[in-house]
């Protein structure tokens, strides 16, 4: 992502978060949000060692996640140090939220931060999201691993923007909008889980897979009610009418994007895996 001047903005609480803001040059006018979450981010990364030594994951090549998305992931001290963390994360994204004059919203994709919720002028300021696991405890000795991430424009056009927020999973309003049941959300933020893309929100990256056969890619699935979910790679077999065909040859522990180590899960010699282009992802 790319790095503005920022200005900082102290809101009390039973901890002080800083909140960041772009400077309001001409050039760089925020016309979202004037107070940027991934600079918060940032800030909320850098206030102890435990969460500066980490490292940034799922670095997107392809547009427009290259271009708004920022994934981090740190080994916590102790589940409840990672508690901790989360809530702290999930009452940050709200005062910022809040701080853009925006309303924090469930969709299928997760939570976004939005201006004028639920009206025809509806805009999307950032989304946010925080989750630890328990895998790969062998590499996090004290505690789970954290991960956060976070969606948001930096200096692009807001048309631009607002495409480019739908390819990476922002749904407009429109009066048959479905959002998340309150009933579900049990937190701040909702921990939304992974579902596969829809062939109508293409990115690069998909239009690259649909054009490549053979090339290496991947896809994670997290069934529902399982503690965790799996990566398979395979290469492209065939294309045809949105739909990918991967002939899949490994399945991996958790998410690949993420995750520290590779772990190889038993699976058949061969099998064909059949998803929309934008479900897949390359790998290597």
């Amino acid at each position: 992502m790319r790095i503005q001047s920022k200005k900082a903005l102290l809101l009390a609480s039973s901890l002080t978060f800083i909140i960041s803001g772009c400077s309001s040059t001409p050039e760089t006018i925020r016309k979202t949000g004037e107070y940027s979450f991934y600079d918060s981010t940032l800030s909320f990364i850098s206030l102890n060692d435990t969460r500066s030594n980490g490292a940034v994951v799922d670095k997107g090549v392809f547009y427009p996640k290259s271009a708004y998305s920022f994934t981090y992931r740190y080994c916590s001290t102790s589940e409840q140090n990672a508690q901790n963390d989360i809530a702290e994360y999930q009452d940050l994204a709200k005062r910022v939220c809040d701080a853009n004059a925006g309303q924090l919203i469930h969709q299928p994709s997760g939570t976004w931060c939005v201006s004028n919720a639920n009206t025809f002028d509806e805009r999307p300021i950032f989304s946010a999201r925080i989750s630890s696991t328990a895998l790969w405890a062998d590499l996090c000795l004290d505690g789970p691993f954290v991960t956060l991430k976070v969606t948001e424009n930096t200096t692009a056009p807001q048309d631009e923007w607002y495409q480019s927020a739908q390819i990476l999973g922002y749904q407009p309003y429109h009066p048959q909008r479905q959002l998340v049941s309150p009933a579900v959300v049990s937190s701040t933020l909702y921990q939304a889980p992974t579902t596969s893309g829809s062939s109508n929100t293409w990115s690069d990256e998909s239009q690259f897979i649909y054009s490549n056969v053979g090339a290496t890619v991947c896809i994670y699935d997290h069934p529902q009610g399982a503690p965790s979910g799996y990566t398979y790679r395979g290469q492209v077999h065939s294309v045809n009418s949105g739909m990918v065909k991967v002939l899949a040859t490994e399945k991996l522990q958790g998410d690949i994007r993420t995750a520290p180590a590779f772990k190889r899960l038993e699976w058949h010699r061969e099998a064909y895996i059949t998803a929309s282009a934008s479900s897949w992802f390359v790998c290597s």
